[in-house]
């Protein structure tokens, strides 16, 4: 029987990239790019690379550049030596992450489809702060009241973003 996906590419770095976006997702929905950047406490490659991903999305260029100075940096990052497949992953789910939310209207979306590669810590993270936190509207498009209807409200930490 083979590995999950799930436990095959799961990593640390990934789980810390999810709920830094999750922390960035609810500084958008309640005061806007004001709050951004959050404090960036990556390693490199990805401290640089989030660094311009999250730039780029205060500096609202349009797709066309976005995409042309994330696929730079990423060549630039492969081209210097030899990147582990957790490195890449990482460095694309930053990408990922950041275009989804700059540019669809509807970015929870994309950031929940992704829970297959969420470890235990992005779990606790979404159900005490950030499932909590999201727009009515959300959780319910998302079902994400069934998510957290058995949680004991003591447990949420609804300012820990």
């Amino acid at each position: 029987m083979s590995e999950s996906i799930k436990s095959r590419y799961k990593s640390e770095v990934l789980d810390r990239i999810f709920c830094y976006f999750m922390r960035t997702i609810l500084h958008l929905q309640n005061s806007g790019i004001e709050n951004l950047p959050l404090q960036n406490e990556f390693e490199e490659p990805f401290r640089s690379y989030m660094d311009v991903a999250i730039d780029l999305i205060m500096d609202g260029q349009p797709p066309e550049i976005a995409n042309l100075i994330m696929d730079g940096e990423y060549a630039a990052i492969l081209s210097g030596g030899r990147v582990s497949v957790e490195e890449a992953m990482g460095l694309r789910l930053i990408k990922e992450l950041s275009w989804h939310i700059h540019y669809d209207k509807d970015y929870y979306g994309y950031l929940l489809s992704t829970e297959n590669l969420w470890g235990n810590g992005v779990f606790e993270y979404a159900a005490r702060t950030f499932y909590p936190n999201l727009p009515e509207e959300i959780k319910e498009r998302y079902h994400i009241f069934e998510l957290i209807k058995y949680m004991p409200q003591d447990a949420f930490r609804l300012d820990d973003f």
